[in-house]
């Protein structure tokens, strides 16, 4: 069982809390088997020795200022988590995961999604399939930017469980950048998508950033951009948004936070060889 991880930066609690971590083909996170074998330095934390990726499933929850704010809840793996007659089991499992954290459903403010990729843990389902808000008290945040792209969307995962969030009144298309705590704020970057964001946490003189989907594996935070498989909508303005991240955590010591990372979730890049190593255990 993969343990609950607390990430404190300045008076900001980060928590992971995790459903699962699962190794998959490098296909599947925009990578190829030449790069994962290539970085031996992510075995055993974030590929195995088999050439596999490790890939987690989990809910990154911020409390800050009074507030509880959730970002991308188990996001990316729609076919798997929230579809078919295991998809109820799926949500009862992460609600349960959740209230042993302390976390309870009840408790959250404000849901973040960087884009739309599945709806994830954003919303329940019941069994007659219809969608409801998972987090009942929370409004649904993307960038207004993301809102836009999505009104032109016919195919994009997840995007017929959001159509119901919005009918239901709990979703807010947000400028950006757009501050939801003085310490916890909403940027655009675009790249994975038209309208994807990170979420920034400044507090004192600590930093962190959830970077979405612009980096699906630590790998991808070392790994040549010219030498990864098509993934993003702008792959040259995710290059752009990434490039500019991982300088800032090399110099000020930002810590990196990728939803899908397995444990820890976290990284630093101020080691003396530049690769990313768990910023927290």
């Amino acid at each position: 069982m993969v343990d609950v991880l607390t990430l404190e930066v300045g008076e900001v609690r980060l928590t992971r809390v995790p459903y699962f971590d699962v190794a998959l083909d490098p296909s599947a996170v925009g990578l190829t088997a030449r790069l994962v074998a290539e970085a031996r330095w992510a075995v055993p934390t974030w590929a195995t020795d088999g050439g596999q990726v490790l890939v987690g499933q989990a809910i990154w929850v911020i409390e800050a200022a009074g507030r509880v704010i959730v970002v991308d809840p188990c996001c990316a793996a729609d076919p798997f988590l929230r579809s078919g007659p295991e998809a109820l089991g799926h949500q009862d499992a992460v609600i349960d995961a959740l209230a042993r954290a302390g976390l309870g459903p009840h408790r959250v403010d404000v849901v973040v999604l960087s884009h739309l990729d599945g709806i994830g843990m954003t919303a329940l389902i019941d069994e007659d399939g219809t969608w409801r808000p998972m987090f009942p008290n929370a409004r649904v945040v993307l960038t207004s930017a993301e809102l836009s792209w999505l009104d032109e969307a016919e195919e994009v995962s997840g995007l017929g469980a959001l159509r119901a969030l919005i009918a239901a009144g709990v979703v807010d298309g947000v400028p950006a950048p757009f501050e939801l705590t003085p310490e916890v704020s909403v940027h655009l970057v675009g790249g994975h998508s038209a309208g994807h964001a990170v979420v920034r946490v400044d507090s004192e003189d600590q930093h962190a950033v959830l970077l979405g989907h612009l980096a699906l594996s630590p790998i991808h935070l070392t790994a040549a951009s010219a030498d990864m498989p098509p993934q993003h909508f702008d792959d040259g303005a995710a290059a752009r948004a990434l490039d500019q991240l991982r300088a800032e955590s090399a110099r000020r010591g930002t810590s990196l936070i990728g939803p899908l990372w397995p444990y820890p979730g976290v990284v630093d890049l101020q080691a003396p060889d530049g690769l990313p190593f768990p910023a927290a255990t």
